[in-house]
């Protein structure tokens, strides 16, 4: 059974008095379902009460003071349900649609920062599961990763009770592309009323390709080359979440072609190396496999609360796989904070050192 890199997120040590995370451990881990399912009630209900007072200092402290990924992600499940809108209530239910971009410009230039509203609603008109979305009321302005990340949870809980956008507070900043190849997310935010809530996460499907030509065709100009990934529309936190790892996924995919082509081109055999580093990150290093001296050219994944390691981890050896890279080692130990990955001929020493390993 393969290995799993360690977790080195800084999760705290000392015990808090919170009863959001009483909760929220409860139902990572129970002891019977009656348990799990009375924690949940009990994690609503206070999350409920919270919001309805805007009273969040409590919700952020459990959020930061997570003991671990489990907990975390109970804490966060949670919140996200109380978002949704209760079916019959008159609530609103608000949903994003991110698309990932790969942009490549020779220098700095500014994004479309408009939504596309009435070319989406037409193209989600065509397709009877998402047929209901497109008679949502959609923002005209796309919102970066930065200021949805920035809206609080106390905003959502408002717009949703209000059917109002003014209650996010939404200031959207001008987006833009870096020079050279980056990778960002922008998002397309509507609501509608608590019947549309069975219908977000359901695939694309038949309208994914659609929509990856909508979107590039809308970013398109002079000096920009896009590559757009549509994800599916997503109750605003789960969209956050998915978005901002599969940003992360594509990043690391465009580095590793990059790299790898630069390898490749003086003729020189590849391999690539994986290690964890305390403070919570990922490295992941491409080089020459016969090259004892160089550090390789090294992409850093920061780990969200949210992030399964086993997942990144499936998802770069498989990465490797379609890359044809058969050289790798990933490192069972993790690095110090601010030490550089071993290339590979170094790894595999490291890993032969029974002092290292001890």
């Amino acid at each position: 059974m393969m290995m799993t890199l360690p977790d080195t997120r800084p999760y705290p040590t000392d015990p808090v008095k919170n009863d959001l995370l009483l909760y929220a451990e409860q139902i990572a881990r129970p002891t019977s379902g009656a348990q799990r399912k009375l924690a949940q009630e009990h994690l609503t209900a206070q999350l409920h009460a919270l919001l309805s007072q805007r009273q969040i200092l409590s919700l952020s402290v459990a959020m930061s003071m997570a003991p671990d990924r489990e907990t975390h992600v109970a804490l966060a499940d949670g919140l996200a349900d109380v978002l949704d809108a209760l079916p019959a209530s008159g609530e609103a239910q608000w949903f994003a649609l991110p698309v990932v971009l790969v942009c490549g410009a020779e220098q700095a230039m500014p994004l479309a920062a408009d939504a596309p509203v009435a070319a989406l609603q037409n193209l989600l008109a065509q397709y009877p599961h998402l047929q209901p979305l497109a008679t949502a009321q959609w923002l005209p302005q796309l919102v970066s990763g930065e200021d949805f990340a920035a809206v609080r949870a106390d905003r959502w809980f408002a717009a949703k009770t209000q059917a109002d956008a003014a209650a996010l507070k939404l200031s959207p900043r001008p987006v833009s592309a870096a020079a050279g190849k980056s990778v960002q997310v922008l998002y397309a935010l509507a609501w509608g009323d608590a019947s549309l809530r069975p219908l977000l996460g359901k695939p694309l499907a038949q309208a994914a390709l659609p929509l990856m030509q909508l979107w590039q065709q809308h970013f398109a100009q002079t000096g920009l080359t896009v590559f757009a990934n549509p994800l599916t529309a997503l109750p605003p936190l789960t969209a956050l979440a998915q978005a901002a790892h599969m940003r992360l996924r594509m990043a690391l995919d465009v580095f590793a072609a990059d790299a790898l082509r630069a390898l490749r081109l003086q003729n020189r055999p590849v391999a690539a190396v994986a290690a964890a580093q305390e403070g919570g990150r990922l490295l992941f290093g491409f080089a020459d496999a016969e090259d004892a001296v160089n550090a390789p050219h090294t992409f850093v994944w920061t780990l969200s609360p949210r992030d399964n390691i086993a997942t990144v981890q499936q998802d770069f050896l498989e990465l490797m796989h379609d890359c044809h890279v058969h050289d790798i080692c990933l490192l069972p130990r993790p690095l110090p904070e601010h030490a550089v990955l071993p290339n590979y001929v170094q790894a595999q020493q490291l890993k032969t050192r029974q002092d290292w390993l001890n």
